[in-house]
């Protein structure tokens, strides 16, 4: 997993300015703990529900963010649970809806607008069924702390999902990368159930709440919607298929097989940077980082971020401990070039949070929708495969820069295909036919995006986002797109090509997306930045090795 799935209201900090109390402020709107929602007459009594339910929803974050840290540092007796009970219990507030819902067509002062608009969605729970939502929310803390302790067994030894991934992307032996990967099925007996019901509650409370279903309120949620979606991981599919068949081709021949199978293709990827450089060594990765962050430009000694190397069940993740003040990143101690591009990623999660402006209202001080936020990750995971970086960083003559740089693109390229298309169309699909077997169609879609044919086994039930983080998939294709595109208009604007020693892109980045925050939806970021609004084109470039063409995002 590369991302921080975090709700809304784990990024969220308090400012000096909001603990300031005059004497004006007592007698004003206020909404106490937990209290029923106060008249409200005016805006400026909206202002200040507003500021009093913000305030709440701070307190909870901040308590949120730690304890889910803990949690995914494999902590047993973390409070994760309890506190995301708190936050839906706030957040399946009726009488808060309301004071939203009756507002939010009516303010002229835009702040306020935009403040309604991102409550709006955070409220979405409050149309439903209040016990279904404290239901779901303590059925994913536990589905995500089986995935956190299971231990898998191969070969008569007992491995984390970390070291089984390792196994099936560099064991030589084909037998074993075989074993390693169907072991990744031995958790599904605890995970396969609960996956199934945390996705039936999903789309009880879209239906509740009057959505079509599941996948539609969950997108809402990133200003997206399925049919644009599923319109976009078709086209991205169509385009890249050329590439992807002639890749597949290249690794029967290369490895001398006579049917490629779903474990042989991280292992030529492997022995294809092998045969290039050793590039990529994981001793001297947060070295290279903070030499390259301090090269675009930020103040890399004195960021209050904290890089700590730990096995978790995913790629790794950003945590907002105090947005504006100080965030944390856990990142696997993978190996190759993988264990670079999620560290780069995930870096990028924590200089978002850490750059935002704080004083605004507190509902801004997080980041953006999972496109975007992804996005701006991936705009620093970008550089991880950057010739430019290559050749500098690690020593390399520029046509082994180059060498890596294809196979970095190659090897993105594959993993929208066989992690971010394949489970994103499952889960979309899923959703909007509720009667359909889910094993079927992930089977289906395996073989739509990779070609190949699954061992017998239940394999959707090895991914913890169907239960713990609905509709997240599709986030990473968007971020690629918006990261080439981003990288695209700093070349233009700065006037290099090197970017990854253009000490002037930090301040770009600060300026037109970190600071501030959630105040400016995203895709209005983006057309303000590049001077258009978001579509493939850049991403087709980036990705030169293959005949990519230009998709989505549909309108």
């Amino acid at each position: 997993m590369r991302l921080h799935h975090l709700p809304l209201t784990a990024m969220l900090l308090l400012p000096a300015a909001a603990l300031a109390q005059t004497e004006a402020d007592t007698a004003r709107t206020h909404l106490s703990l937990g209290g029923a929602a106060p008249a409200i007459s005016s805006e400026a009594e909206l202002r200040n529900f507003l500021d009093d339910l913000e305030v709440q929803e701070f307190a909870l974050g901040e308590a949120a963010a730690l304890e889910w840290y803990y949690q995914w540092k494999g902590e047993r007796y973390h409070q994760a649970g309890p506190v995301y009970r708190l936050i839906a219990e706030l957040q399946t507030r009726r009488d808060y809806a309301r004071v939203i819902e009756r507002w939010q067509e009516r303010v002229e002062d835009s702040v306020l607008a935009r403040r309604l608009e991102i409550h709006a969605k955070d409220f979405l729970s409050a149309k439903a069924d209040a016990a279904l939502t404290l239901a779901r929310a303590d059925l994913q803390t536990a589905i995500q702390d089986t995935f956190r302790h299971f231990r898998y067994t191969v070969a008569g030894q007992e491995v984390t999902q970390t070291a089984l991934a390792e196994l099936v992307d560099t064991s030589a032996d084909r037998e074993l990368r075989r074993s390693a990967f169907e072991a990744k099925l031995q958790i599904t007996e605890r995970t396969s159930e609960p996956i199934r019901r945390a996705m039936a509650l999903t789309d009880r409370l879209a239906r509740q709440g009057g959505f079509a279903n599941g996948a539609e309120r969950e997108l809402i949620r990133a200003s997206l919607t399925p049919a644009q979606v599923i319109r976009d991981l078709a086209q991205f599919e169509r385009a890249t298929r050329p590439a992807y068949l002639a890749m597949l081709d290249e690794v029967r021949r290369d490895l001398q097989v006579e049917q490629v199978e779903p474990w042989d293709l991280g292992y030529w990827f492997r022995l294809q940077e092998a045969e290039v450089a050793d590039a990529y060594p994981q001793s001297e990765g947060v070295t290279r980082l903070r030499e390259l962050v301090r090269e675009l430009g930020f103040a890399v000694d004195s960021l209050p971020i904290t890089v700590t190397i730990w096995d978790v069940p995913t790629g790794g993740i950003a945590f907002p401990i105090r947005p504006a003040y100080e965030a944390r990143l856990l990142s696997n101690p993978f190996t190759g070039s993988r264990f670079y591009q999620v560290l780069f990623h995930e870096y990028g999660h924590t200089l978002n949070l850490v750059h935002l402006r704080p004083d605004q209202p507190l509902i801004f001080l997080q980041t953006d929708e999972t496109p975007m936020s992804e996005g701006l990750a991936e705009t620093i995971g970008h550089f991880a495969y950057d010739r430019h970086w290559l050749e500098r960083a690690a020593g390399l003559e520029p046509e082994q820069a180059v060498a890596l740089e294809r196979l970095g693109k190659l090897q993105q390229l594959l993993w929208l295909r066989r992690t971010i298309g394949l489970n994103a169309w499952a889960e979309i699909r899923a959703y909007q036919n509720r009667r359909a077997d889910l094993d079927s169609l992930y089977r289906a879609s395996h073989r739509h995006f990779l070609a190949l044919e699954l061992p017998p086994g239940d394999h959707a039930a090895t991914r913890d986002f169907f239960g713990t983080s609905p509709l997240y998939f599709q986030s990473y294709l968007y971020a690629n797109m918006i990261a080439a595109q981003l990288r695209e208009a700093m070349r233009a604007e700065l006037g290099v090509e090197d970017l990854s020693r253009e000490p002037r892109v930090a301040e770009w980045l600060i300026e037109r997306f970190y600071a501030p925050g959630a105040s400016v939806p995203w895709p209005v970021k983006i057309r303000r930045a590049t001077g258009r609004e978001l579509d493939a084109s850049a991403l087709a470039r980036y990705l030169a090795t293959a005949p990519v063409m230009p998709v989505g995002p549909s309108q």
